[in-house]
Order: C-alpha cells, then structure tokens, then sequence
C-alpha cells in the first residue's frame, strides 16, 4: 500500500479518489469488492496480522471509514491511532495523508450531507459517541480533536504529509509525497446547494 488517507469523510476524499485514479494508482473509496474499506482493514489485522492483506490489490486507501448502520457497518480505522500505529510499523513506507479542512467547514458539510448526521449521531466511532453527531459543536470538536491527535502522534514522521486539501499547492504536495505527477485536480463530489 503506497498511501492511505487519515481524516475525515466530506474532507476531499472523493477528489483524492478522483486525482490518484486519474493519475494512475489503483485506490478504494469506502467500498471495495463489495465490502466496507474500513471492514476489511480490520478483518486483515485481526484474521492475518496485517491490515491490507484483503486490500493487496490496491495502492491508495482514499476512504477507510464506513457507517451504514442499516448495513451493519461502522468501522473508522482512520480514526483508530492504536491501528495506524500497527500499520506504521507493519508498512513503514506506507504515506498517511491527513485530508486537512477547517474543522467548521467539514462538520456543516457533514450536516448538509443527505442523512449523515443521523448515521453518525446512531452509531459510535472513535471520539465521538453515540448521540453526539447530530450537533454542529460536537461533530466540529471531534474532527479538530482528531486532526491534533493525528499531528501530535505523526509530528516527525517523514511518512505523513498534512495536507490541505484547498491549497493552491495541494497537487503540487500530493505528487512530491508519492513521486507522481497529479494528472487532474478539482472539487469532487460536492454538497448540494443549501435549501
């Protein structure tokens, strides 16, 4: 696995997804073979001792986490830090990019996002319990939380690359960190318009 994405949904990973495929790199959004990402990062390190070892097909995990309730999925390895250190030390090559975007930004696009916040406020995941999505406030200081957890463990690690995601230089920084060239860059999947 050349790089995997640590951050937030509705934080650009449909335009990482977009730019890494467009550029020639095998990547996962969320889905793959039909199972949840994050489902089958779990099941590799639990069943093999290795959290890619269902996803060797793959070079970029750009959406690890899943939460469908009705499917019976919610899985967040890209919040799990106990995970992401095992993956380090497993696959020390392997980039973390953290998908940076004001923490304010990324919740009231969650908010905005058809049904999200009920998935999120009807489930727990790593930082946020159960009962707490539903707020702006609360979803706002889970993802700042998790972004300064995220830089404090990763800090001096030369494998992570804190990237924000609506910088001029962002595909600039993203081709330097995985020595390719970003053929395509721009907004995927964006919110529908308010109201």
């Amino acid at each position: 696995m050349r790089a995997i994405v640590v951050g937030f949904p509705k934080a650009g990973t449909t335009t990482l997804q977009e730019a890494l495929t467009v550029s020639g790199l095998r990547c996962a959004h969320w889905v793959h073979d039909g199972k949840g990402v994050g489902q089958l990062v779990y099941d590799g390190w639990f069943d093999r001792d290795d959290p890619f070892a269902y996803l060797q097909d793959l070079d970029v995990l750009t959406q690890m986490d899943i939460c469908v309730p009705a499917w019976g999925a919610n899985h967040w390895p890209n919040l799990d830090i106990a995970l992401l250190l095992a993956i380090r030390r497993r696959h020390p090559d392997c980039l973390f990019i953290l998908n940076a975007r004001r923490p304010v930004d990324i919740a009231e696009s969650i908010m905005r996002w058809p049904g999200l916040p009920d998935r999120l406020n009807n489930v727990a995941m790593p930082g946020l319990p159960r009962g707490r999505g539903i707020r702006k406030k609360d979803v706002r200081k889970w993802i700042a939380t998790h972004y300064a957890a995220i830089r404090q463990v990763f800090a001096n690690d030369p494998g992570f690359l804190d990237l924000d995601i609506a910088a001029e230089d962002a595909p600039r920084k993203l081709g330097a960190a995985l020595g390719i060239e970003i053929a395509w860059w721009g907004r995927a999947n964006a919110n529908p318009p308010p109201g």
